[in-house]
């Protein structure tokens, strides 16, 4: 069950930053933040293992606030998910999901249930 749907079609609530304060010591945040840093470099922290999923306002991981052009496209274009944008399947979508085939499914099911 998906818990919170990214504007890319991801499940925000199977991603550890999520409420991630709320849920997590700061050892197991840590732990990630260690974990991102080896798998997808950078110098994360435990301040940085918090997010309240890339549709709300407020608290997101770095690479969900300031990195990801699949969300800031979606901002601008005033969409729910990618799955209500006119211009589904593009580049930069078709891209992610070479990467991230669940995000997909979860896309094209909310497609069909619209």
């Amino acid at each position: 069950m998906i818990i919170d749907i990214a504007y890319c079609g991801l499940d925000c609530g199977a991603c550890p930053a999520f409420h991630a304060a709320e849920r997590l010591t700061v050892e197991e945040r840590q732990a990630v933040a260690d974990k991102w840093n080896v798998d997808f470099g950078g110098s994360h922290t435990v301040a940085d293992i918090d997010c309240v999923g890339c549709t709300h306002e407020g608290k997101h991981s770095p690479f969900c606030d300031t990195m990801c052009e699949i969300r800031g496209c979606a901002i601008a274009k005033a969409v729910e998910t990618c799955a209500e944008c006119a211009d589904y399947g593009c580049e930069k979508l078709s891209g992610f999901f070479a990467m991230a085939p669940e995000a997909r499914t979860n896309l094209e099911a909310r497609r069909i249930a619209n």
